[in-house]
């Protein structure tokens, strides 16, 4: 399993990977919420979300790398995370439709 360590400064800024992330209110929203405000989340935010769950590996089963993508019928997976990760989510979908197929 990947794992990344994630630390806080008193700035609300994240470090992740020795990279560093502007702690605004529009990342908190993507990082904390299941239903987002997209008022309050800037190209930016999206960006740096995309490449958060990139390092983090967040958006994949079982967080292992080369998994296929969680696939989620929540409102942010179908709002945001799948217009960020496009191409994985048609490999993910496929990948576990055959994983479905397969138990039959």
């Amino acid at each position: 399993m990947c794992s990344s360590d994630v630390t806080l400064d008193r700035n609300s800024d994240l470090y992740i990977e020795d990279k560093h992330f502007k702690g605004t209110r529009g990342l908190w929203e993507l990082l904390t919420r299941k239903e987002v405000d997209k008022r309050l989340v800037s190209e930016d935010d999206l960006k740096q979300y995309k490449i958060i769950l990139d390092l983090t590996i967040a958006h994949v089963q079982g967080y292992e790398p080369g998994a296929p993508i969680h696939i989620a019928r929540g409102t942010k997976f179908r709002t945001i995370i799948a217009k960020l990760l496009p191409q994985i989510r048609r490999r993910g979908i496929e990948a576990s439709l055959r994983e479905l197929c397969l138990k039959y």
